[in-house]
């Protein structure tokens, strides 16, 4: 979701020139590693980035998630290289799997952390340098067959395969005025962390997208991207369930009210999800900054007095907190499904059994 901070629309004409200078840096920055004056790290390994234009809220764990599974279904183990948003480590690269989750002095990133729990048997490493990440996996994981770059699309220090590139529904949304001002417009002034021309890098774009909103947006964003001639598929997050957090038992079928707990892109569309799936409108909302900590608002969690539902990844954050453990939480349970496609008359699962899965195989 790339809707502006209010501060942005208000100091817009001094916030103007400055993304033009963002924007210009981006490109330059761009150019330089295109031409090879600053050094990119070719992996041994296919490499797929998945990432963004603008900044957060458009899908891209839940895709990743998606992969993962799609990968394994075809028996290729994929590792995941992420920065790891909102925790510093004592030690990079840092390797998540099903053993190092276990340590209980060590404090980890929500979204690797939920991403291994909803694939355990992955292995997924911590550093903001990908391209050591890359090599720590080619020297000690002769198992893993490709790499899965998190939020990597202006990481250029780690040469790629294929650029997967998450698009925002606010920016393809013709009925309103925010997507007239963003599209095509840099930080500060905007959302976008590089101007449009970076698209013409993509391999493939992404849309998540509600069915019933589809066909109101379809033909404005074909008009948008048609230029770029390449695939777009359109994807929803769904609800399967609701999970009791700690194990005591609680049944989800009694809820009658309830707070919902979102510190992710787009909370708006959670909460949509959330009482679309339940039938029930939401009591109270607490929405947070992504990758918020939550021990600023713990306190507040504690005076709830009904029950609440949290998503995946910040029912990750508060599995750490056994204060909690009374208290009736619960967290969703989703899955993506891809469901339409534009300029590729290929559904996604076909399209990547033809243009991805033999990538991975003659590299293997």
């Amino acid at each position: 979701m790339a809707q502006k901070h209010t501060i942005q629309i208000l100091l817009s004409p001094l916030l103007l020139p400055l993304s033009w200078i963002f924007s210009c840096i981006a490109r330059l920055r761009a150019f330089l590693y295109q031409k090879g004056i600053c050094k990119s790290y070719h992996p041994k390994l296919p490499c797929i980035c998945v990432g963004n234009i603008s900044w957060g809220g458009t899908g891209k764990s839940p895709l990743i998630d998606y992969l993962l599974k799609r990968f394994a279904a075809g028996n290729i183990n994929c590792g995941v290289l992420t920065r790891g948003y909102g925790v510093k480590l004592e030690q990079y690269p840092f390797v998540l799997n099903k053993e190092t989750s276990l340590l209980k002095d060590i404090k980890l990133p929500d979204e690797p952390y939920m991403l291994l729990q909803k694939n355990p048997a992955s292995t997924i490493v911590i550093d903001p340098k990908r391209a050591e990440s890359a090599k720590l996996i080619e020297s000690n994981f002769p198992q893993i067959k490709a790499l899965l770059m998190d939020d990597g699309f202006q990481h250029f220090a780690l040469a790629r395969t294929l650029d997967f590139v998450l698009l925002d529904y606010d920016d393809l949304n013709p009925h309103s005025d925010f997507a007239k001002a963003n599209w095509n417009t840099c930080i500060p002034l905007g959302s976008w962390r590089e101007p449009k021309h970076a698209l013409h890098r993509a391999t493939a774009f992404f849309l998540k997208c509600p069915p019933a909103d589809w066909d109101k947006i379809k033909e404005h964003a074909q008009a948008k991207l048609e230029s770029y001639q390449k695939p777009l598929f359109i994807f929803n997050i769904k609800i399967n369930a609701l999970t009791t957090l700690f194990e005591n038992r609680q049944n989800p079928q009694h809820l009658k009210t309830y707070a919902l707990l979102a510190g992710i892109g787009n909370p708006l569309q959670f909460q949509t999800n959330v009482e679309k799936f339940t039938g029930i409108p939401c009591t109270k909302t607490i929405f947070l900054s992504d990758h918020a900590n939550m021990d600023t608002h713990l306190a507040e969690i504690l005076e709830l007095d009904m029950p609440i539902i949290c998503t995946e990844k910040d029912a990750a954050k508060l599995k750490n907190y056994p204060e909690l453990a009374p208290k009736e939480i619960y967290y969703t349970q989703t899955n993506v499904e891809l469901y339409a496609s534009c300029f590729t008359t290929e559904d996604f699962d076909t399209w990547f059994s033809r243009a991805v899965l033999p990538l991975i195989h003659t590299a293997q």
